[in-house]
């Protein structure tokens, strides 16, 4: 009986691991506080049908998946003075990012960390206007990573910290004023592609790489990359 019943521990066990669980969320307010952890495989955080939408002043959001092929698509319509962290452990995982593309995201945080290959980012900020001060920090330790970024706002921070190979990192950064990217870049074969357009003011890449067999492709450009 002993060994039944421990038999049936363990079954549990892997069930509750084996993820496949969905959180859809539709948040209109200020000073939210949101705090999600997911342990497992195939789990998601909205869908392209049901996304996860999030609109208010001064929230703070902490995302962290743990596991593979999880996927988190997230529509945040207006957030300044916000902070967002997603945290990605695993493999084959994805993520999906609109911010401010119909209200005010200026001032907002937003922390990327992912341990791990695989892993597919998009991260889109703008529209132009809509966004202003937005501050990104990157960390990708893994192989054969992929991160898109468009980043349409006045004053756009970039802080990237990248580990390992073939990994594919592509940057463009728009508007009006003062485009900083500060990039950390370790490992073989990594292809990172920045176009900065910058009308008015100066665009800055500083970029430290120890790597073989990469290709660095820098754009700056007043009207247009």
């Amino acid at each position: 009986m002993k060994k039944i019943l421990g038999l049936f521990a363990i079954c549990l066990s892997f069930g509750a691991f084996a993820g496949n669980n969905d959180i859809y969320i539709t948040q209109t307010g200020t000073g939210l506080t949101l705090t999600i952890d997911q342990i497992g495989a195939t789990n998601t955080v909205g869908t392209s049908s049901s996304r996860a939408i999030l609109s208010g002043t001064s929230m703070t959001v902490d995302i962290d998946q743990i596991g593979d092929t999880n996927s988190f698509l997230a529509s945040i319509l207006q957030g300044n003075s916000s902070s967002w962290t997603w945290s990605v452990t695993g493999d084959s995982n994805t993520g999906t990012f609109a911010v401010g593309a119909t209200g005010d995201a200026q001032n907002s945080d937003f922390d990327y960390i992912t341990v791990g290959d695989s892993n597919t980012f998009s991260w889109t900020q703008g529209a132009a206007a809509t966004a202003t001060g937005g501050n990104q920090d990157f960390s990708i330790t893994g192989t054969s990573n992929a991160y898109v970024g468009t980043c349409e706002v006045v004053g756009c921070i970039n802080n990237w910290t990248i580990s390992g190979n073939s990994n594919d990192i592509t940057t463009t950064q728009t508007g009006s004023a003062d485009h900083q990217i500060t990039a950390t870049l370790t490992g073989s074969s990594n292809t990172v592609t920045i176009d900065q357009t910058d009308t008015t003011s100066t665009n800055v890449v500083n970029l430290i790489s120890t790597t073989s067999s990469g290709t660095i492709d820098v754009d700056q450009c007043a009207s247009g990359c």
